[in-house]
């Protein structure tokens, strides 16, 4: 799985753990639609690191906490 596709995953479980729309999430990280869109879709093979910690703090959590996921489990991830 790449690192985009596990990513998506993380964010879409924590959108339904908040109770949270993607034009929430939209408003709390100042992302735009196409940037999520693009995330959601795996148009990109990776996300940037600061669009990763806008997210992260728009759930209010560390990085250790959102990486601690096992979708994040370096045996099954692609980040080559």
């Amino acid at each position: 799985m790449t690192l985009n596709k596990a990513f998506a995953l993380r964010v879409s479980d924590l959108l339904i753990e908040h109770n949270m729309s993607k034009y929430q999430l939209e408003k709390e990280t100042g992302l735009t639609h196409s940037a999520l869109r693009y995330i959601f879709n795996e148009v990109n093979q990776d996300v940037r690191f600061s669009t990763i910690v806008k997210v992260v703090a728009a759930f209010d959590m560390t990085l250790e906490t959102f990486f601690a996921d096992p979708v994040f489990d370096l045996c099954k991830l692609d980040y080559e």
